[in-house]
C-alpha cells in the first residue's frame, strides 16, 4: 500500500492537515467504505446516486486512519465528527488527485499516458502487453481513466514496477489538462482527433485543444511525444517544426515507425515493420483496422523504450482481446453461418466510421450494419448521425438502424436499404430474414444503447 506520514499529508493537503495529530500514519487510500481497510484515508467523494459523506462513521469503525471531508458542505464537521481526525478541504476529489499526484513523484519510470477520441482502452491494453515482454508494468483497469479512476491506478505503484502505462479520457474542457499534470508523464501518445463528447467540447477544434494539453504537458517537461501522422489534426505536432520531442507514427504516411499491414480472411492483421536492417512481421489475434493501429502504437512505444524486433514480435503474437461478456470491443462471433462483429462497447463518429471500413473489408457475400445511436454530440448530433449513415450506405447492403437520432437522420436521408428497427428483438428478426449463410452482420453504438441485446436475441434465435 501508499504509505503517507503526517509530512506527507502537510504537503498533499497543507493547512487543512494541521488538525491530524503527527503520529498518524495512512497506508492506502480509498472512497469506497466496502473495500476499506484497517489505516486506509477515507475519501468522502460525492456523486449523483451516493454522498461518501454518509459513511464517514463506518470508515472509522472499519479502521479508518483519517477521512477527507467537504468543508463547504460541512463547516459544523468539528462538532459532527467530535474527536476524529478529519481533513476538510473545498473539494475530496481534488484531495484524491493530490494523494496520487504526490505518490508519483517517488518513482522515477517511464509512465506513457494514452489519450485520444477513440481506441485508448484497446490501445492501453496491447502497449501494456507488448512492454511486458521485458518490464514489470502498472497499467488502468479496463477504462477507468476519469478524476477518480486516474489516482486509484496511480496510487498502485510499487517499487517492483518498471513502467506505466496510464490511459485518460475526457468529457469536459480541462480534465486531461489536469490529468496529465496528475499523471506526470514522461512519454504520451493521443490515438486519434474525432468529435467525442462535442455536449461541452463544442467542436472538433474544443476536441484538439482538449486532447493536446496532454503534449502540451509533455512539452514543457521535456516528455516525448508519439504523434499519428495518419491523423489530420495531429500530424503538424510531428512534421511541422512542433517545439516537442516527438517520434512519428502510422500506416498511410511517411513516419519514423511506418508499419504496412495486411489481413487474412477473418481480419486479423499481420505486422510488418522494415526500418533499417531490423524487419518485424507479426500476426496478430485481433480483429480490424482498428486494432491495427492500437498495434502500431504499441510498436512505437516499444521502440522507444529500445525493445527489440523479436520482443514487440512475441508481444503483439501474444496478445489476446478481451473475452467479451456481452459488449464487446470488435470481435467476431459465429451465430449459425453468419460473422457477427461485435463491436458493442461503445461509439462515437470516430471509431463508428472505423468499424464500417472494417465492416467493407470482411470477405461475405452480404454485409449488414446495425448501428444504435451515438451520444453526448450535443448540437451536431443529427449531422454526425447523417453523416455516418452515409458511411454506413456506402459499406452495407443493408443498414438497420435504433435509436431517436438514427431515425431522425434517416427521416433526412431516405434509401432503400436503410430500415429502422424499434426494438433489440425486432433487430434481430431483420438480420435473421435479411442474411444467408456467407453474411456478416457489424452490431456497433454508444454504451447506453446496450446493442449487444441484439446479439443475445441472435443467439437465442439460432440454439
Amino acid at each position: 500500500m501508499s504509505t503517507f506520514d503526517h509530512h506527507d499529508l502537510l504537503a498533499i493537503a497543507g493547512d487543512a492537515a494541521d488538525a491530524i495529530p503527527d503520529t498518524v500514519v495512512v497506508k492506502g487510500v480509498s472512497t469506497d467504505t466496502r473495500t476499506l481497510a484497517p489505516e486506509n484515508a477515507f475519501l468522502a467523494l460525492r456523486g449523483e446516486n451516493f454522498d461518501g459523506h454518509e459513511y464517514v462513521d463506518q470508515a472509522f469503525d472499519k479502521g479508518a486512519s483519517i477521512a477527507v471531508i467537504d468543508v463547504v458542505r460541512f463547516p459544523d464537521y468539528a462538532q459532527r465528527w467530535r474527536g476524529r481526525p478529519i481533513v476538510a478541504v473545498a473539494d475530496p476529489l481534488h484531495t484524491l488527485g493530490s494523494f496520487a499526484w504526490y505518490h508519483r513523484r517517488r518513482f522515477d519510470i517511464p509512465v506513457i499516458a494514452i489519450a485520444g477520441a477513440a481506441g485508448k482502452t484497446s490501445t492501453k491494453d496491447i502497449t501494456a502487453h507488448v512492454l511486458s515482454e521485458a518490464m514489470r508494468v502498472l497499467q488502468t483497469e479496463r477504462n477507468f481513466n476519469n478524476r477518480i479512476g486516474t489516482p486509484h491506478t496511480l496510487l498502485k505503484l510499487t517499487g517492483e514496477h518498471e513502467a506505466a502505462v496510464i490511459e485518460i479520457g475526457t468529457n469536459e474542457p480541462g480534465e486531461i489538462e489536469l490529468l496529465s499534470a496528475m499523471v506526470q508523464p514522461t512519454h504520451g501518445l493521443i490515438t486519434n482527433i474525432g468529435k467525442e463528447h462535442l455536449e461541452k467540447l463544442i467542436d472538433l477544434d474544443g476536441v484538439e485543444h482538449e486532447e493536446t494539453a496532454l503534449f502540451d504537458y509533455l512539452t514543457d517537461n521535456g516528455g516525448l511525444l508519439f504523434v499519428n501522422v495518419d491523423d489530420e489534426r495531429l500530424q503538424r505536432y510531428g512534421y511541422h517544426g512542433h517545439h516537442g520531442r516527438s517520434i512519428t507514427f502510422g500506416i498511410e504516411n511517411e513516419a519514423d515507425i511506418r508499419l504496412q499491414v495486411t489481413f487474412d480472411e477473418e481480419l486479423h492483421p499481420t505486422i510488418h515493420l522494415v526500418k533499417g536492417t531490423t524487419t518485424l512481421h507479426a500476426h496478430m489475434h485481433t480483429v480490424g483496422l482498428a486494432s491495427a493501429y492500437n498495434a502500431t502504437c504499441a510498436v512505437a512505444v516499444a521502440w522507444s523504450l529500445n525493445y527489440n524486433a523479436h520482443q514487440i514480435k512475441q508481444g503483439l503474437e501474444s496478445y489476446q482481446p478481451p473475452t467479451p461478456h456481452g459488449y464487446a470491443r470488435m470481435t467476431v462471433e459465429r451465430i449459425g453461418g453468419l460473422a457477427v462483429l461485435n463491436d458493442t462497447y461503445n461509439a462515437n463518429p470516430e471509431s463508428m466510421k472505423m468499424s464500417l471500413k472494417t465492416l467493407a473489408m470482411y470477405p461475405a457475400q452480404r454485409r449488414l450494419a446495425v448501428l444504435g445511436d451515438m451520444r453526448e454530440l450535443g448540437y451536431a448530433a443529427l449531422d454526425e448521425h447523417l453523416s455516418v449513415l452515409e458511411h454506413a450506405l456506402q459499406s452495407a447492403d443493408l443498414v438497420i438502424i435504433i435509436g431517436e437520432t438514427f431515425r431522425l437522420a434517416l427521416q433526412n436521408r431516405r434509401a432503400s436499404h436503410a430500415i429502422e428497427a424499434d426494438s433489440f428483438e425486432s433487430a434481430a428478426r431483420m438480420i435473421r430474414e435479411s442474411t444467408h449463410d456467407g453474411s456478416v452482420v457489424l452490431i456497433k453504438g454508444s454504451r447506453g444503447m446496450q446493442m449487444e441485446n441484439v446479439i443475445l436475441h441472435l443467439r437465442s434465435s439460432a440454439q
